[in-house]
């Protein structure tokens, strides 16, 4: 998936298949060391969920903002302002919906709660050492 942000292009497979790998290695291991496997990998899945589509909104938000500020947004600044906090209200309401899980919705399986939210860090940190090997092989490439 590339998506504009503004005159720029950024490539976001690195994160989506970081994504994917993190999902994988989550659902192993808890496959694999979880004496209650359906609740764990049910309990990874919400949380999991809840964790990546809050990656995927934070996104939109800074790549509306980054679009805003800059000067390449100055015709359409209203509907990037409006963008920008659709977008941030939605990442807010995917944080409030993990707390609300961690409240009110009963989990034996603490592993999975833990795979589930990791992704919160996980992918951000592999996907982005991942896109930044394909920029510094795109600029060797360039020089």
């Amino acid at each position: 998936m590339i998506m504009q942000i503004g005159g720029q292009r950024v490539d976001l497979r690195p994160f989506i298949w970081a994504a994917i790998a993190w999902a994988v290695v989550g659902a192993g291991a808890l496959g694999a060391l979880s004496e209650d496997r359906e609740s764990a990998l049910k309990t990874f899945a919400l949380y999991y969920g809840l964790a990546v589509t809050d990656l995927f909104f934070i996104v939109k938000t800074v790549a509306a903002t980054l679009v805003l500020m800059s000067d390449q947004g100055a015709k359409n600044r209203t509907a990037y302002a409006i963008q920008a906090i659709v977008f941030g209200g939605l990442k807010f309401l995917c944080l409030g919906m993990i707390g609300f899980c961690l409240w009110k919705v009963p989990s034996r399986t603490s592993g999975g709660i833990l795979f589930g939210l990791s992704a919160l860090v996980a992918v951000p940190l592999i996907g982005g050492f991942l896109w930044s090997q394909v920029e510094v092989r795109e600029a060797e490439k360039q020089e």
